[in-house]
C-alpha cells in the first residue's frame, strides 16, 4: 500500500502543474521519471509514480505506459478520445480503423458502434482501456491498402466492403451485408472493389462482389478461370443458402 504521507501535496501539486503546463494526455514511465528527477524533489521517484497510480492521477494502459487525468477534468475522466488511446496503444503509424466504423462512417448502417475495430500489423485481440473497447484485427503489411487518411486513417468504402465481408462475423449475417451493399451500389467503385479482391487474390471474395454488383466483365473473368465448376463454401454463416449463377454457398 502507497501512503500518502510519504508525498506532500505540494509535491504533488508541482508535478501535476508541469504536466498540465505541458499539456501531456499520454506519458512514458521513463519520461516522467525524467519530469520527476529534473523537476521534483523526491528520494524515491518509482515510489512517487506508484502513489500517482495509486490515487489515479495516472490511469496504466500498458506496461510503463500511462494515461494522465487532469485535475481539472469533469468527474476526473480523461480529457482524449478512442482514437487517440488507440495511437498512444499501438505506437504504430500501420494500422487502419474499419467494419462498423467505417460502415457508420460512410452511411451504409446507422447503428452507431461501441467498438473501435482497428486493422493493424501487431496485435489480435480485444482491449478495454477506459470507457472504450477496441478490437484489434492482426493483419499483413501487404494488406494495409485501400486506406482514407485524414485525421484518422480509415479504411475506403472499397476496403469497408472487403473487410466486411471477409469479417462479417463481427459486424452482420453475410447474406444481410450482401443486402445492404446491393442496395447501396451507388456508394461504391465496381471496378476498384474488383481490383481490392483481385489484388487480396481471393475467388470467395470475386463472387461475392459478383452477387453485390452482377457484373458481367468479373463473371467472364471467373469464368475463363474455370471457378464456376464448384460451389465455394463460406462456413460459420448460420445460414443455407446457395446463389446459383456465382456459385457461392453460405452455410
Amino acid at each position: 500500500m502507497v501512503n500518502k504521507s510519504n508525498f506532500s501535496n505540494n509535491l504533488t501539486k508541482k508535478l501535476i502543474s508541469i504536466l498540465e503546463y505541458k499539456k501531456i494526455h499520454f506519458i512514458s514511465k521513463n519520461e516522467l521519471l525524467d519530469i520527476i528527477i529534473k523537476n521534483i524533489d523526491s528520494n524515491n521517484p518509482n515510489r512517487f509514480i506508484k502513489y500517482l497510480l495509486f490515487q489515479k492521477y495516472l490511469i496504466s494502459i500498458k506496461k510503463d505506459n500511462y494515461i494522465y487525468i487532469p485535475v481539472s477534468s469533469i468527474d476526473r475522466k480523461p480529457v482524449v478520445s478512442e482514437f487517440e488511446i488507440n495511437e498512444f496503444y499501438l505506437n504504430s503509424n500501420k494500422y487502419y480503423i474499419g467494419l462498423i466504423n467505417a460502415l457508420n462512417k460512410y452511411g451504409f448502417i446507422t447503428q452507431i458502434p461501441n467498438k473501435l475495430f482497428v486493422f493493424n500489423t501487431k496485435y489480435n485481440l480485444t482491449k478495454k482501456i477506459l470507457d472504450f473497447n477496441i478490437h484489434y484485427i492482426k493483419i499483413n503489411k501487404s494488406n494495409l491498402f485501400g486506406v482514407f487518411k485524414n485525421k484518422c486513417p480509415f479504411s475506403d468504402i472499397e476496403k469497408t466492403i472487403i473487410d466486411s465481408l471477409n469479417y462479417f462475423k463481427y459486424v452482420d449475417s453475410l447474406d444481410h451485408l450482401i443486402y445492404i451493399f446491393k442496395k447501396n451500389k451507388d456508394k461504391f467503385d465496381e471496378n476498384k472493389l474488383i481490383k481490392y479482391a483481385k489484388k487480396i487474390n481471393s475467388i470467395k471474395l470475386l463472387k461475392l462482389i459478383g452477387i453485390i454488383t452482377e457484373n458481367e466483365k468479373l463473371y467472364d473473368y471467373l469464368n475463363k478461370l474455370n471457378k464456376f465448376r464448384y460451389y465455394t463454401k463460406i462456413r460459420n454463416t448460420n445460414l443455407d443458402l446457395r446463389y446459383i449463377k456465382w456459385k457461392i454457398k453460405l452455410i
